[in-house]
């Protein structure tokens, strides 16, 4: 039989991520719900903070999810750079799924040695749900190398 291995993000290190994202939303005072997916969009680690919108859930879990799934930020930027028009990012998000890609930044795919291991979502900070999900994405993956972090930032 062909085989090939693969990394798989732990419960410890989804974890890991989850409470660098609740202290980053706690550190800039915004309520967010987060969630942290594996490689194939599937739940592993979920938190609320205390004033965090119920709507926020799904939310944050569609964003990691689709970032997962693309192995690319959500949002409305390509993988080639270019912007979406909201025809064209409706029309992907019919044809994928709701819960496999949606055009709403704050989703951020984690890597470790090159291969996404999943995906940290972040919903219900506003404006700050992408730099949250950045924040705990970054620092929490130590392959993200700087022309890495650049080109996504850029991306977005």
């Amino acid at each position: 039989m062909d085989t090939m291995p693969s990394r798989k993000l732990t419960r410890e290190g989804a974890m890991k991520v989850l409470e660098a994202a609740v202290s980053a939303a706690e550190a800039m005072g915004r309520s967010a719900s987060i969630a942290v997916v594996d490689d194939g969009g599937h739940l592993l680690a979920f938190s609320r903070t205390d004033k965090a919108e119920l709507y926020s859930i799904p939310i944050c879990l569609a964003k990691a999810r689709s970032a997962a799934l693309t192995r690319f930020p959500s949002g409305k930027k390509s993988p080639t750079g270019n912007e979406r028009d909201d025809h064209h990012a409706l029309a992907i998000t019919l044809a994928a799924g709701p819960g496999s890609f949606v055009s709403v930044p704050g989703g951020i795919p984690l890597f470790s040695r090159g291969e996404c291991i999943g995906a940290v979502g972040v919903s219900g900070a506003g404006h700050s749900d992408v730099k949250i999900a950045e924040i705990c994405g970054f620092d929490r993956c130590s392959d993200y190398t700087k022309e890495t972090r650049l080109y996504l930032v850029t991306q977005r």
